[in-house]
């Protein structure tokens, strides 16, 4: 019976998960010099711009090629963050535009939703 005992103890302390510290991802990467991106819902995407004024940030279903999201801000020169929020979206399969206030082209991505 003690034999059992010291066996169960060995089994349960052997079945629980060590505290493992998982490292963090370095997302400092530039969101539109890679062809596809995976996101999930509140990531920060980051993008350099060469001239301040207003920005639009369009995303479309790849699939369907409707606009599922458009976003006007005003961008600065230099680097520069928008979170991106994906719970309210249907689609999993993203094209991502940029464009300046002249309606030309900054950036574009295509984005898979986690």
């Amino acid at each position: 019976m003690k034999r059992i005992k010291i066996i169960l103890l060995c089994f349960v302390v052997s079945c629980t998960k060590p505290d493992l510290q998982v490292p963090a991802i370095a997302t400092d990467k530039e969101f539109f010099t890679v062809p596809e991106n995976t996101v999930k819902n509140g990531d920060v995407i980051k993008f350099n711009l060469t001239s301040a004024g207003m920005y639009t940030l369009t995303m479309t279903d790849a699939v369907q090629n409707q606009v599922v999201s458009r976003e006007r801000f005003t961008g600065k020169i230099g680097l520069n963050s928008l979170k991106i929020y994906t719970n309210s979206l249907s689609t999993k399969y993203l094209n991502v535009e940029l464009k300046d206030q002249n309606n030309n082209q900054i950036g574009k991505t295509k984005i898979i939703i986690n």
